[in-house]
């Protein structure tokens, strides 16, 4: 992932997973550094007061943080079956204190793939029962919750149409994205969220987007999901990716 904070000409900085030490880290790669020494080119960036393993590490926007699932054992980089979301602070690359996100790290469930808000105020994340696999869990619903932490809530997208058939768990609503900017009216602010699910009737992955809004009151309310009508129906659609794309003409 990337930061836009941290994207300038002489520091170009990209965060991803690495296995260190027979565990796996977030860390931090600078593009521009002519070194590839650790902690010149490239460092890990340090959870402090965690024991567990890194995975699914994503930057906040302002670049001030990282957000990550703590599990007991990480398969390629991303995949849990006891995870936590949590916080750490990227400090210049040192890191510092993890903390565990409340509403987020309920030891009862497997809770993965974070995200930030465009604004950073809030997260979407993936739950599904502890002890199964993150990576295509049909038992996966996303939630929201604002990264101050607070309670979860489960957002209506995760329910299909009555007239499916189909319901929620059971139908891997997965892989959360949001948009790339907040609108704002009224005192409210709109989200949008775009996520991966095997509603369809082919029983494939397809992309579905659904708002999430937050009140002058700062009550956060979901809404339910709409299909995004293009995509090729036999095919399987997952991992979303939803950003701001500037095109040069020479």
């Amino acid at each position: 992932s990337f930061s836009r904070a941290l994207w300038a000409p002489g520091r170009r900085i990209l965060f991803s997973m690495l296995p260190v030490n027979n565990r796996w880290e977030a860390i931090w790669t600078d593009l521009e550094s002519p070194a590839a020494d650790q902690g010149k080119g490239w460092g890990v960036i340090a959870g402090g007061g965690d024991a567990r393993q890194a995975g699914a590490a994503m930057i906040s926007h302002d670049g001030s943080r990282l957000v990550y699932v703590s599990g007991s054992d990480t398969g390629i980089g991303m995949a849990q079956s006891d995870g936590d979301v949590a916080l750490v602070p990227f400090n210049n690359g040192q890191g510092g204190p993890s903390t565990p996100l409340s509403g987020a790290s309920d030891p009862a469930w497997n809770e993965y793939y974070p995200v930030f808000s465009p604004d950073d105020a809030l997260l979407a994340f993936n739950r599904a029962p502890k002890g199964a696999s993150s990576v295509n869990n049909p038992q996966a619903e996303v939630f929201v919750v604002p990264t101050a932490g607070g309670a979860p809530l489960r957002l209506l997208a995760n329910d299909p149409p009555q007239c499916s058939g189909k319901k929620s768990p059971g139908i891997t609503n997965s892989w959360p994205r949001w948009a790339p900017e907040t609108g704002r009216a009224g005192g409210k602010r709109y989200y949008f969220l775009t996520f991966s699910s095997t509603r369809a009737e082919s029983g494939t992955p397809q992309l579905y987007t659904a708002p999430v809004v937050i009140d002058e009151n700062g009550t956060i309310s979901s809404y339910p999901a709409l299909p995004l009508w293009n995509q090729p129906a036999t095919e399987g659609n997952h991992t979303p990716a939803w950003d701001v794309f500037r095109l040069v003409l020479e």
